[in-house]
């Protein structure tokens, strides 16, 4: 009988054990759950507060254009480069090379400033005597070899980049002036 009591009692314990060890496991696991959380949540609130900072200060949005201004306009100087390059000697070593990363560069890039620069282009278009359907920029950098975009350009190889550097300069000066605008609101 001591030992069916015993064993009554082992059991007990073994009993009060488990769900003491199960009951602290699982206030374990919930208060490291509501710590993660919390600090995903804090992190989203952040995140979410300087997302509104961002495209809510006109400030910010235009120095974020500005440096994606600045990407673009390096990549665009080197393809100019790389097509003067081309057009002016009949040798090409390394030319092909640097045209495919500029290109690739661009093909993958490009969409956002195409956003940005679509006013500016439509407007030196129709200044011009350009065609008002065809991308200045895109006829620069779609032939996937750069003798194809020497080869199709029917000699207005110089006229394009002349209205390309046009249309850039003219985006350049809009983003300037944005910036100043709203950079002396800021110091006011």
């Amino acid at each position: 009988m001591h030992r069916s009591q015993e064993s009554a009692e082992v059991r007990w314990l073994r009993a009060h054990w488990t769900r003491y060890y199960l009951l602290r496991r699982c206030y374990l696991w919930a208060a490291k759950g509501f710590r993660t959380f919390a600090i995903w949540v804090r992190g989203r609130a952040s995140r979410v507060a300087h997302w509104i900072l961002d495209y809510t200060d006109p400030l910010a949005k235009y120095q974020r254009q500005r440096q994606q201004f600045l990407a673009f306009y390096d990549r665009y100087e080197q393809l100019v480069d790389v097509l003067c390059w081309a057009a002016r000697d009949t040798v090409h070593d390394g030319c092909d090379e640097q045209y495919r990363e500029i290109r690739g560069w661009l093909m993958d890039n490009y969409a956002p400033m195409r956003r940005a620069l679509e006013p500016f282009i439509q407007q030196a278009l129709a200044e011009s005597d350009h065609n008002t359907r065809q991308d200045p920029f895109e006829m620069l950098f779609a032939p996937e070899h750069v003798m194809q975009v020497i080869e199709q350009d029917d000699g207005d190889l110089l006229g394009r980049i002349i209205l390309t550097r046009d249309i850039v300069a003219r985006y350049d000066a809009h983003l300037r002036s944005k910036l100043d605008k709203h950079g002396r609101q800021v110091t006011h």
